[in-house]
């Protein structure tokens, strides 16, 4: 058996006069139009066509329900329509709106009805913008006077204000829902796991104690979550004399984040005992909790951001300067995947193998550690990016993701600041290692891709491409060429005289299709150093040139210096010119 309440309603979509109930069994027909064959409920709406709908009642709780008119559509209690000559089926309750006519099909089982909710009439509101004395929107009615309209927003506010997905930012939330709105009980419900938890509730003291059980609905947040829209209710008074118990009427807001999921609900209730009257709850009430509902939605959205503003600055933090972490923090845009100039460093360990063979995995964890922490803190002072640790190595970068004009000059500075702070390790390590400390460095300017090379995942920004390939390189070159930090011709080309260089050779390195400058950084570039310099360049360019004795000549009293120290560059350069004297190739080629 089905129970139909067909209820007129006014322009809000609330119940005026008594409904009509109807008890079917089998099939029901609605309209205007005189009784056919069917049984048939005739409704005076002039908006009705005058056959307007068949109910069939189906087995297990079901009808079926089709709309008989040619000209009138049906709106359903989801906010669908149910175009002319359609059909569709469901379980009840079901709630149907034509015209000025709302159709109520629950089931005849007075347990059931008695629940109170079973003989409301759902109410999908609008999607409208929207203390002390407690006046309600109850007690005056739908124009407050400007101070209460005041005192409204005031509250409204302090919600917002209050510190999202904290106790008491729920609880202000509850308390608005009674204390503003007028309803006699305000929760806030959290969707967890495909569950609704009661975060908050909050009862009116004038209020006897409300019935015992569970305080919500959940068919009522069902709705809600399914078509992510408010529901209130209305209860007709022949639904009211039709039960002797208390009488309970909800509205339900959905609490909506950024990604338009609803991830909660505002809800409140009203509830009549034997005897009262007045338990509607009117368009305004309803939009009023819905604009709780969105201060809860924006508070939990300020939550997510500000939390991924700390998440974001303690990651950058691992890469970056505490000052660009925090503009990386306020502008996330900037590690967009982007192509841009920048001048890579890479750096290695020298004779880690035999290190780690001596030492063990224990000690040798500990010792890197130093090493890369002296390295760290050099590559930071000058604002450069950390891109990534390997092994005895390290990976950093300048110029990304914010501007440096002077990026090859501040790579330069933190290569030479590593190498000298390195002693103090190398003073702390001596008697366990059993020799000094050494570092290899390769720096290298150029284009490169530059964004998040890691994953969603696992954070990793870095740059990409050639550039940073041929600086990895040149730092292998380093010790072949003997000395400890190698940079490009292109980083030379961005650095001013202050800095002491020396060119070593033109090499050609591996994976690279075009030999490059290879040039010395030097450590302490003293007046004795750049006039050896000087002579060392004048035998480069002779040997360059072809001319092998007199290259010899030139470089042979750079071989040692003043302390008997061995230049591994001219020792090197000198071998090349005897061997080119010694055999005289007919093809020569500079490049090495």
């Amino acid at each position: 058996m089905i129970r139909a309440s067909i209820t007129k309603t006014n322009r809000h979509g609330s119940a005026i006069g008594d409904a009509e109930v109807t008890v079917f069994s089998g099939e029901l027909e609605i309209g205007r139009g005189p009784k056919r064959d069917a049984p048939r409920c005739i409704v005076n709406d002039p908006c009705l066509s005058r056959d307007q709908l068949r109910l069939m009642e189906l087995s297990d709780s079901r009808v079926r329900v089709e709309n008989l008119s040619q000209s009138n559509s049906v709106e359903l209690s989801d906010g669908r329509t149910l175009e002319t000559g359609a059909v569709f089926e469901a379980e009840i309750p079901v709630r149907l709106s034509v015209g000025q006519t709302l159709v109520w099909l629950r089931s005849d089982d007075p347990r059931h009805d008695a629940a109170g909710l079973a003989s409301a009439a759902m109410i999908v509101a609008p999607a409208a913008a929207m203390g002390d004395g407690r006046k309600t929107m109850r007690l005056l009615g739908e124009s407050p006077d400007a101070e209460t309209l005041a005192r409204w927003f005031e509250t409204v506010i302090s919600v917002q204000r209050s510190a999202a997905g904290s106790e008491a930012f729920y609880a202000e939330t509850a308390r608005a829902v009674v204390d503003l709105v007028g309803l006699d009980r305000g929760l806030v419900l959290l969707r967890k796991n495909d569950d609704w938890e009661a975060v908050a509730m909050h009862v009116d003291d004038d209020r006897d104690a409300l019935p015992s059980g569970r305080s919500y609905s959940s068919g009522i947040l069902d709705e809600v979550y399914r078509c992510r829209r408010t529901i209130y209710q209305n209860v007709n008074e022949a639904a009211l004399r039709e039960s002797l118990m208390n009488i309970e009427v909800v509205v339900a807001a959905p609490v909506i984040d950024e990604s338009q999921n609803v991830v909660g609900v505002v809800y409140g209730s009203r509830r009549r005992g034997v005897g009262e009257s007045g338990l509607e709850i009117r368009p305004i009430e309803a939009q009023l909790v819905q604009v709780l509902a969105a201060a809860v939605g924006a508070g939990l959205a300020r939550q997510q951001q500000q939390a991924e503003a700390v998440r974001s600055q303690v990651q950058f933090e691992q890469f970056f300067s505490t000052e660009l972490a925090r503009e990386l923090a306020r502008d996330a845009g900037l590690l967009e995947g982007r192509e841009r100039e920048v001048t890579i460093l890479f750096s290695d360990l020298r004779n880690f193998s035999g290190i780690s063979e001596k030492l063990g995995p224990r000690e040798t964890f500990r010792l890197m550690q130093d090493v890369m922490e002296v390295q760290t803190a050099a590559i930071r002072r000058f604002d450069g990016v950390v891109v990534d640790y390997y092994g005895d190595g390290l990976l950093a970068m300048w110029n990304a993701p914010a501007d440096q004009p002077d990026h090859a000059a501040r790579a330069c500075r933190a290569a030479l600041a590593a190498i000298d702070e390195l002693s103090t390790v190398s003073e702390k390590w001596r008697d366990v290692v059993g020799d000094n400390l050494a570092l290899g460095v390769g720096v290298n300017t150029g284009p490169a891709l530059v964004g998040n090379t890691g994953s969603r995942v696992k954070f990793k920004y870095g740059p990409m491409g050639p550039t940073v390939n041929l600086a990895s390189r040149v730092e292998g070159a380093s010790k072949q060429l003997g000395v400890p930090i190698v940079i490009t011709g292109a980083t030379l080309a961005k650095l001013d005289s202050s800095f002491g260089t020396r060119r070593l050779c033109r090499g050609r390195l591996v994976g690279a299709t075009e030999p490059v400058d290879l040039i010395e950084l030097a450590l302490h570039p003293t007046a004795e150093w750049i006039a050896r310099r000087e002579t060392f360049e004048t035998a480069l360019a002779q040997y360059e040139a072809g001319h092998w004795s007199e290259s010899c000549q030139t470089i042979y009293p750079l071989l040692s210096d003043a302390s008997g120290h061995l230049d591994v560059p001219s020792l090197s350069l000198l071998s090349r010119a005897v061997e080119c004297l010694k055999v005289s190739p007919k093809r020569f080629d500079p490049v090495v």
